[in-house]
């Protein structure tokens, strides 16, 4: 801990960088630089501070040492240093993130913005650039007049996270092509430690049990205060349960891992499965193959678009004008009117997945003339495509042009389960075998909750065995047994509650406060109280009951089951969720002192100021204002 000479002032980041050294143990445990230090005395002592990044340019006055609390002197040298500080200097604290998605830039951003101050942002990312999977649109703080259309591609998407990174300097925090391998808590440093290898730069590395894809050198080993999981659940895609795959001698990809340079012009070509990706796959290589066979096993919804009366013509055109466009630029009071009427339509939409209630009556009865009315040059896919369950037990998709490819010419739907793969092609569950150019398999992802790699919490406790069977997790986002361990979109996520992104804001919000606390009151962790998580999960497959997501039809919801227990969800709306986040109920947590001993529970406290009032800044009587 360095120590300042009496009376002096110095840069408030000379206090953050002294609240960051070393006594008896970690006060402030990570330096981003210790090759740079700087030496402060008090006439007897050379004490050095590492310099840490630039977070304020304020001039604070440092209490004299006859102003600290001289008691704690002998007894915790921690709570003595910690009363010369004004009241509410957060110490330092690194924060290690795997994942490079919308969820790190989401975390990135507020710790740019300084609402997190005083820590070492670390983000690595597998894959050789920015992104991860995304299905989401935009942040709230960074609006984007420019989308081509309604429903835009991967592409511009990713173009859109880029830009976003760069404009506010969030590629500072990643690493690129490092790929984490496991993670472990000490309980006697209270830190974590995080493995990683380095990739060998290629465009998408799988992240898959026991997979080594990619990774070339050795272990690197590096410790963090705070380990956040954004590596996201559509990572380890899943290829059909079918043989002879290696057999197969023309081409075969991925909807996940789809190669842009396979030209699919005047070639026959099989598209298997017909959930969310397989819809928009089949959609796309219709226009330009000769042939398309789409293997179909299970029916699903094609519903209509959402917030589809504030598409431009009334949802008969999905692409945005320049005109209109220029007018979201001119006025973005205008443009965000038009978010929140989009997000309002779906907050409102939400009932739908009440079982029996009214809106999802009228969504049974509107779904099923739009469809019938959509196959009629078919007749025969009727019975065959539309399902009896409730709309929305398997994910909604509006499938815009799906069901007009089904029905064209050169188009045909194949039902039932396929035999094998063969070095031509697929044989069919009837024994029928056809030719391919390209198999294409839309088969999903493995959406278990069960992480990737090792993260071995609280007594030895390993997220992979205590989530096997049953992801318990509270508010989505925090695990049993994992001190100082946050997670993006777990189990029990809004996830078919409406757009994601904002969830992922709130969520990110949640997480900053949490460690703000960890960093201002004189704690090193915190960890769920026993049987939190399970009270949690009970509420929540009660609540769930009433929805269609637990009736009887296979979908991603379940990890690709008909019974599949309901992990997935939250149990409530999407504004309940958000409300709950700023609950704020600290009561749920074990909290881990920085001072063990009883009476400095409270050294916290500082050095009983402010730092406003240290500097002559503060309004001394905003308590008499009408709005305090």
């Amino acid at each position: 801990m360095a120590i300042i000479a009496q009376g002096s002032t110095v840069n408030g980041d000379e206090i953050m960088r002294a609240f960051s050294g070393k006594i008896n143990g970690d006060l402030g445990s990570h330096s981003s630089n210790t090759n740079d230090d700087q030496n402060l005395t008090n006439g007897n002592s050379s004490v050095p501070v590492t310099k840490g990044p630039s977070l304020s340019q304020t001039e604070v006055r440092i209490p004299k040492p006859i102003e600290a609390t001289a008691s704690y002197e002998a007894i915790n040298p921690i709570a003595y240093e910690l009363s010369k500080l004004p009241f509410g200097t957060p110490r330092r604290l690194k924060i290690v993130v795997v994942g490079a998605g919308i969820s790190a830039l989401s975390l990135a951003h507020e710790v740019a913005i300084g609402r997190l101050k005083n820590v070492e942002l670390k983000i690595l990312e597998k894959n050789a650039g920015l992104g991860g999977t995304c299905h989401n649109y935009l942040f709230t703080w960074a609006p984007n007049p420019e989308w081509s259309s309604y429903y835009v591609s991967a592409p511009e998407i990713l173009k859109y996270m880029e830009c976003t990174a760069e404009k506010f300097g969030l590629n500072k925090y990643i690493t690129l092509s490092r790929k984490v391998t496991g993670a472990r808590w000490s309980a006697e440093k209270q830190t974590w430690e995080i493995t990683s290898r380095q990739t060998d730069g290629r465009r998408s590395v799988i992240s898959s049990f026991g997979m080594h894809e990619g990774e070339v050198g050795e272990d690197i080993v590096e410790e963090c205060d705070v380990f956040v999981n954004a590596s996201g659940f559509f990572n380890h895609w899943r290829w059909p349960a079918v043989p002879g795959r290696e057999t197969y001698q023309g081409i075969m990809a991925h909807s996940a891992n789809y190669d842009p340079e396979i030209d699919l012009t005047g070639k026959r070509v099989a598209v298997i499965g017909n959930g969310s990706s397989g819809i928009q796959v089949t959609t796309a290589v219709q226009k330009v193959a000769s042939h398309v066979s789409v293997f179909v096993r299970n029916p699903t919804y094609i519903t209509a678009s959402m917030g589809s009366k504030y598409i431009p013509e009334n949802g008969k055109s999905f692409m945005f004008s320049e005109e209109q466009k220029e007018m979201w630029r001119r006025d973005p009071e205008e443009y965000l009117r038009f978010r929140k009427a989009v997000e309002g339509e779906l907050n409102v939409r939400f009932q739908t997945f009440i079982r029996e209630s009214d809106q999802q009556k009228l969504a049974m009865k509107t779904t099923l003339a739009s469809m019938q009315a959509a196959l009629a040059a078919k007749p025969e896919l009727i019975d065959l495509l539309i399902p009896t369950f409730a709309v929305g037990c398997r994910r909604p998709t509006p499938g815009i042009g799906y069901l007009e490819a089904l029905t064209a010419p050169n188009c045909e739907v194949v039902w039932g389960e396929l035999e094998s793969f063969t070095p031509k092609g697929i044989r069919s569950a009837d024994g029928t075998e056809r030719e391919f150019d390209v198999i294409i398999a839309a088969t999903g992802f493995d959406l278990s909750f069960v992480p990737r790699w090792p993260i071995v919490g609280q007594n030895g406790i390993d997220l992979r065995d205590s989530w096997a069977e049953n992801p318990a997790c509270y508010m989505s986002c925090i695990a049993a047994n994992s001190p100082n361990y946050f997670t993006y979109l777990g189990p029990g996520s809004p996830v078919g509650h409406g757009s994601l992104i904002t969830a992922i804001e709130r969520v990110t919000l949640y997480l900053c406060d949490m460690v703000h606390k960890l960093q201002t009151e004189n704690y090193n962790s915190f960890v769920l109280k026993n049987g939190v998580a399970e009270a949690y999960q009970s509420q929540m497959f009660a609540w769930l009951e009433k929805t269609v997501w637990g009736d009887d039809c296979q979908s991603s919801f379940k990890n690709g089951t008909k019974t599949g227990a309901l992990h997935a969800f939250h149990p409530g709306s999407r504004l309940q969720y958000f409300e709950l986040l700023r609950t704020r109920r600290y009561e749920d947590f074990e909290w881990t002192s920085l001072c063990p001993e009883p009476e400095l529970a409270f050294a916290w406290f500082n050095n009983g100021f402010l730092p406003d009032e240290l500097e002559g800044k503060a309004d001394s009587t905003w308590y008499l204002d009408p709005d305090s």
